[in-house]
C-alpha cells in the first residue's frame, strides 16, 4: 500500500469519523431536548451502558487488532486457509456472544442493581431499567459481528464502508428521537430508542456481510472446532481487551479523585471530549489503516516498506496533529465560551474547562503517534507490549493524579494524562526501534522540524488575535486552516 494509497485511506476514514461525531453531536442535541435530564435520561444512559462500553472497546481496535494480522498471515499463504480461519473464529466469537446474551438476559436484575443501586429507591425506575437494559443487552450480538466482518474488510483494505457504519447507528437513533417527538410518545420513547439500536446493528451487520459476498468471501457459521490457531486468537484477544480496558479505568481512577471537588468531573469531561474529537479524527484512522498496510509487509517480510508507510503515516497524522494542538491550546477559552457558555453555564466553568483542555492537548501528538507504535506491535502478533506499556501508562499517571491534587487540584488529572501518556509512548517506540520494527528516515525528520517551526509561527500569531464571537472563531480557525495547510503540504512533499 504505497504512500498516496494509504494517505486516501486515512483521509476517508478520518472524514466518515467526522461525519459522525457531527451526527453524534445532534443526536445528544436531541436526547437533550427530548429526554431531558431526569428520569427517562438516567434509565437511557444507565441501560445503554453495557452494550457501549463493548462498543467503545472493539471500537478501539482489540478485535481487529488481533485478527487482521492473523488473516492477513493465513491470506498469503492461501486463500482457502484464510476463509477456514474466518469462518472458525466467526462461528466461535458468534457462540460465545450468545451465551454471554443469555446469560445478560438473565441476570440483568443483579447487574442493573450493581451499576445503578440508587435506583433501588424507585421501584418503577429499577423495573423500567431492567426492561430497557434486556432490549439494549441484544444490540451486543450485532455490534460485535459487525466489527468482526469490519476486520475482514479492513484486511481487504475497505476502510471507508466500515468507517461510515457509526453514522448508521446515530441516523438510526436520530430517527427513532424525531419518531418519539412527533408520537409524543412519552416514557414509551424509551422503547422506540432501544428498538431503533439493536435495529442499527442489524443493519450495520447486513451491510458489511453483503459487502462481503460481494467479494465472493463466503463467510458462513460453522460447526466451532478448537485448534492451535483459534486458541492463539482467543488468548490474544483477551491481553487487547484488557489492555484497551486500562483507558476505561484511567477513566474511572481520575473521576473517583476529582470527586472531591465540586464541578472538577464536569470540567474534566467536557475537556475529554475536545481533545478525543481530533485524536478520533486522525489517530484512530491513521491506526486502522496502518495496521492493515504493515500486516501485508510484515506477510511478505518486507521491512523496507513497512519504514516507508510508517513514515508516511507518522508525517501525515503530525501534519494535521500539531495544529490541531496549537489551536485547541491557544483558543480554548474563546472555544469553550462560544460552544458552552449559556444557559446555566458559568463564565468560571469555562475558564476551568479551558484550562484543563490546554495542558490535555499537548498529549496529542503521543496519542497520535502510539497508534502507529502499537498498531505496528499489534502487526507483528505481539500483544503483550502494549498491554505493558498501559499499565506503565497508567501507574505514572496515577502517581501524577495523587501527588498533585492536593497542589493543583483537578488540573492533576490533566497533568498526569500527559506525562502517562508520553511515558507509555516513549516505552512503545523503545521496543520497535529494539526489535528494528520502526525507523524515522531523513524525510520525516526535515518535514517535522518544517511542522513544528509553521505551527509555533502561527501559534504566536494566534495568540493576539481578538476573538470577541462564535464567527470570529470559526473565521480565525478557516483562515489559520487556509494558510496552514498549503504550506504544510509544501513542507511534506519537498522535505
Amino acid at each position: 500500500m504505497p504512500f498516496m494509497k494509504i494517505g486516501k485511506h486515512i483521509f476517508k476514514v478520518g472524514g466518515w469519523t467526522a461525519i459522525s461525531r457531527v451526527f453524534g453531536f445532534v443526536r445528544d442535541v436531541l436526547i437533550a431536548n427530548i429526554l431531558g435530564a431526569g428520569r427517562l435520561s438516567d434509565i437511557f444512559f444507565a441501560a445503554f451502558k453495557l452494550p457501549n462500553m463493548f462498543r467503545d472497546l472493539l471500537g478501539e481496535g482489540a478485535l481487529s487488532s488481533v485478527f487482521v494480522p492473523m488473516f492477513t498471515e493465513q491470506r498469503k499463504s492461501s486463500q482457502n486457509k484464510s476463509l477456514n480461519f474466518a469462518n472458525n473464529f466467526f462461528s466461535w466469537l458468534m457462540a460465545i456472544l450468545l451465551i454471554i446474551t443469555i446469560i445478560g438476559l438473565i441476570i440483568m436484575p443483579i447487574i442493573v442493581l450493581i451499576l445503578t443501586p440508587g435506583f433501588a429507591s424507585d421501584p418503577g425506575k429499577m423495573d423500567l431499567t431492567i426492561t430497557i437494559s434486556r432490549w439494549m443487552f441484544l444490540y451486543l450480538i450485532f455490534i460485535c459481528g459487525t466489527a468482526f466482518l469490519g476486520s475482514i474488510l479492513n484486511a481487504f483494505s475497505e476502510f471507508a464502508l466500515v468507517a461510515s457504519m457509526p453514522v448508521i447507528f446515530n441516523l438510526f437513533s436520530i430517527g427513532a428521537l424525531l419518531l418519539a417527538k412527533y408520537l409524543g410518545a412519552g416514557s414509551s420513547v424509551l422503547y422506540i430508542l432501544s428498538a431503533a439500536v439493536v435495529l442499527s446493528g442489524v443493519f450495520q451487520m447486513s451491510v458489511l456481510w453483503g459487502r462481503l459476498r460481494a467479494k465472493k468471501f463466503g463467510l458462513r457459521l460453522i460447526k466451532p472446532r478448537w485448534n492451535n490457531q483459534i486458541k492463539t486468537a482467543f488468548k490474544r484477544l483477551g491481553v487487547g481487551l484488557f489492555g484497551t480496558g486500562f483507558y476505561q479505568i484511567n477513566i474511572i481512577i481520575g473521576t473517583l479523585i476529582v470527586s472531591f471537588q465540586a464541578g472538577a468531573v464536569s470540567w474534566l469531561y467536557y475537556s475529554n471530549r475536545m481533545i478525543q474529537l481530533p485524536f478520533a479524527i486522525i489517530g484512530l484512522s491513521v491506526g486502522t489503516v496502518l495496521l492493515t498496510s504493515i500486516s501485508n509487509s510484515l506477510a511478505e517480510k518486507n521491512m523496507s516498506q513497512v519504514y516507508v508507510q510508517q513514515n508516511a503515516a507518522f508525517r501525515q497524522s503530525m501534519m494535521l496533529t500539531l495544529p490541531c494542538m496549537v489551536g485547541l491550546f491557544v483558543l480554548a477559552i474563546p472555544i469553550i465560551q462560544f460552544l458552552f457558555q449559556h444557559g446555566a453555564w458559568t463564565s468560571e466553568s469555562t475558564i476551568a474547562v479551558a484550562h484543563a483542555m490546554m495542558i490535555q492537548s499537548l498529549v496529542l501528538p503521543a496519542m497520535t503517534t502510539n497508534q502507529i507504535y502499537s498498531k505496528t506491535l499489534f502487526a507483528a502478533q505481539d500483544v503483550k507490549t502494549p498491554v505493558k506499556s498501559s499499565i506503565i501508562g497508567l501507574a505514572v499517571s496515577i502517581m501524577f493524579y495523587l501527588g498533585l491534587f492536593s497542589f493543583i487540584g483537578y488540573l492533576a488529572i490533566p497533568v498526569g494524562a500527559v506525562v502517562g501518556g508520553y511515558v507509555k509512548n516513549w516505552f512503545l517506540l523503545r521496543e520497535c526501534v529494539k526489535r528494528k520494527l520502526f525507523k524515522i528516515l531523513p524525510k520525516t525528520k526535515r518535514a517535522m522540524a518544517g511542522f513544528i517551526t509553521l505551527s509555533v509561527v502561527l501559534a504566536a500569531v494566534l495568540w493576539f488575535v481578538p476573538v470577541k464571537n462564535l464567527w470570529m472563531l470559526i473565521a480565525t480557525i478557516a483562515v489559520f486552516g487556509i494558510i496552514y495547510l498549503p504550506i504544510a503540504l509544501i513542507i511534506n512533499k519537498k522535505s
